[in-house]
């Protein structure tokens, strides 16, 4: 493997360890030699300012770092609309300067949600997304309205680090047990938490939220964040957006092109929600394919054999049934667990909504749920494994002191991730939702009908019960004419946004093309396809669309070393995209042939191991 490639790996390991910490906390020590200083980056240094003035961030890793001011209200265009929020902005530099006629300008992300960090998947990210998108790009992420590092913050309680928070909305998505399709109606043990709890949580929580969020809650919504976007694109001196949005960030993505359908230069759409779904506070055309996720967990497994996949049996049926019995052990007879670093109960809830999210990133997730499905069914009930995938370690209540005035804890309490404006967003851009408990029964019961993970998902339409009156943003139609061609993606297995959704939305915006990649996972990222790659980068750096039905496929099996992986590339419907073009797409010229296959194919491959979108399958 290339040397440069080599540090590569080394890069991305560094910032999966950080991507572990507080995204603004300070670093202490790093792996440099013992007389080498490290400067010591804060986000409250920076002052909010209209142009994008840069910081070195993050070092050692080549990151800069921008908080730009935008007003509170986009729409407000009167002389008394003097307020400003402050939007946190990293990128990963190209590596030609903006002079260079090489330079392509910024590729906009938004990793989803809503309430995903853009800093932090940028920071953990950014350089495999550099090597697959090439060096004439600036990789630029940021932390919408409301949101991580972004200010002002939506806070529904009354502090940070109060313990407030942690005390009431512990278990706030937790799964709902009943239903219609409850899965095990006849099993005595915990019978977890009922509609009827979720709904009156829900009641009280936004009773908070209007008396302790603000009078800015109302423009916490993705109208204002699509206009915040167009200013970040201003702020680099260009005219028109280049964006890969993810999940939620299709609904941003695709409510920008319809507000400003001459400001698209090239737009890629990916896990791609029905917004119009989405704008009605449903939530319901979401599950579709989750079963289908779920089982080619089991037929990969089982094809992949037991030196591959810890948790195999001699059918996927097996493999299916082995699953379940582990969730009954569960609801009769849940683990107690101390590990070194938290302590808590192992049950049903924490391990099913540990498959569902593992279902998001399968390259990433399923050798691990596998070993601790195995470790968990075995005889001796090993919680060891699935509780390091599930648990977080407890929160503890700072006492105030001398030090709650120095520039660490300053810099930790701003950028505290609250996780309030999640709910804002969701509530705000939707239809309000009825107020009372019957409705919420009606909802949860006829979503149960349609999908066996209801209780998974449901709770994010009845936590918006009794969301405050506000003034509503835009909330449909979602459509529109753009200045360029959208380019939607949508996996044939995803467990949230099924392909489907991807082909409706692409017959409101003329001349855009779907491309379907054939994985299990959350957006085409989650899965190594060179394939697709290939289509994102001619994309982004021609325009080229893919022609119409295009379908790509996947190198390699979720489970590392299974007889059914291939590192063949010709084997890989490459739609009209050969071998000298893909090595001019990723810059390889240069390189022996069979060498630059391997980096396309390695890239695509840490990618797809790396990635972890934006869950919402809290715990």
């Amino acid at each position: 493997m290339p040397d440069n490639w080599a540090l590569v790996r080394l890069r991305v390991l560094f910032m999966l360890a950080l991507s572990t910490f507080f995204v603004g906390a300070k670093v202490e020590t790093l792996l440099t030699p013992s007389n080498a200083t490290v400067k010591t980056f804060y986000w409250i240094d920076i002052k909010p300012t209209q142009d994008l003035v840069w910081h070195r961030c993050y070092e050692p890793l080549e990151r800069e770092c921008a908080r730009l001011s935008v007003p509170l209200n986009h729409l407000d265009q009167s002389s008394n609309n003097s307020r400003h929020g402050a939007i946190a902005i990293i990128r990963k530099p190209a590596r030609f300067p903006s002079s260079d006629p090489r330079y392509r300008g910024p590729i906009l992300f938004n990793p989803g949600g809503p309430g995903g960090s853009g800093v932090v998947f940028l920071n953990t990210m950014g350089d495999l997304l550099d090597q697959a998108l090439g060096p004439e790009f600036d990789i630029v992420s940021f932390d919408p309205r409301g949101i991580g590092l972004s200010t002002p913050k939506v806070n529904f309680y009354g502090g940070v680090n109060t313990g407030e928070r942690e005390i009431w909305d512990r278990n706030l998505n937790k799964i709902i047990r009943g239903g219609p399709n409850e899965m095990f109606p006849d099993v005595e043990g915990d019978k977890g938490r009922g509609i009827e709890e979720t709904w009156a949580h829900a009641i009280v929580r936004n009773k908070l939220a209007g008396e302790n969020a603000g009078d800015w809650l109302g423009n916490v919504n993705t109208e204002q964040t699509a206009y915040d976007m167009l200013s970040i694109v201003k702020a680099f001196g260009r005219e028109k957006l280049m964006y890969w949005g993810i999940s939620y960030g299709s609904v941003l993505g695709s409510t920008f092109a319809t507000l400003f359908p001459d400001k698209v230069e090239r737009v890629v759409l990916d896990g791609v929600v029905d917004t119009e779904n989405y704008y009605a506070t449903l939530w319901t055309n979401n599950l579709l394919t989750t079963d289908e996720a779920l089982n080619q967990f089991f037929t990969t497994c089982h094809a992949a054999g037991p030196s591959s996949c810890a948790f195999w049996a001699p059918s996927p049926s097996l493999i299916s049934a082995n699953l379940t019995r582990i969730y009954k052990d569960l609801i009769t007879n849940p683990i107690p667990v101390r590990s070194p670093t938290s302590y808590g109960i192992l049950d049903y809830f924490r391990v099913r909504a540990s498959v569902f999210s593992s279902l998001y990133s399968p390259w990433a997730n399923w050798p691990l749920l596998a070993q601790a499905l195995k470790d968990l069914g075995g005889p001796n009930r090993d919680p060891t494994k699935m509780w390091n995938i599930t648990g977080s370690p407890n929160f503890k209540c700072t006492s105030c002191s001398v030090s709650c005035n120095d520039k660490d804890r300053r810099e930790a309490e701003f950028g505290e991730d609250l996780q309030d404006a999640q709910t804002a967003i969701v509530c705000s851009d939707g239809l309000d939702t009825p107020v009372d408990l019957a409705a919420a029964k009606e909802y949860f019961n006829n979503f149960s009908r349609i999908s066996d993970w209801a209780d998974v998902w449901a709770n994010t339409r009845v936590n918006c019960a009794g969301w405050p009156k506000a003034k509503k943003g835009f909330q449909g139609p979602v459509k529109g004419n753009t200045s360029f061609p959208i380019l939607f993606i949508g996996n044939t297995a995803d467990p949230v946004t099924p392909l489907v959704n991807a082909k409706l939305m692409s017959t409101r915006f003329p001349g855009s093309t779907v491309l379907t990649q054939d994985s299990p996972g959350h957006t085409s990222t989650g899965a190594p396809s060179v394939c697709t790659h290939n289509v994102i980068k001619a994309y982004f750096l021609n325009g080229t669309l893919p022609p119409e039905g295009t379908v790509c496929s996947v190198i390699s099996s979720p489970f590392p070393n299974s007889p059914n992986n291939s590192r063949n590339l010709e084997s890989d419907e490459d739609v009209n995209v050969g071998r000298g073009e893909r090595r001019a797409l990723f810059n390889l010229g240069g390189e022996d042939g069979d060498k630059g296959e391997q980096k396309i194919q390695d890239v695509v491959t840490e990618l797809s191991r790396a990635w972890r979108p934006f869950s919402r399958a809290f715990l």
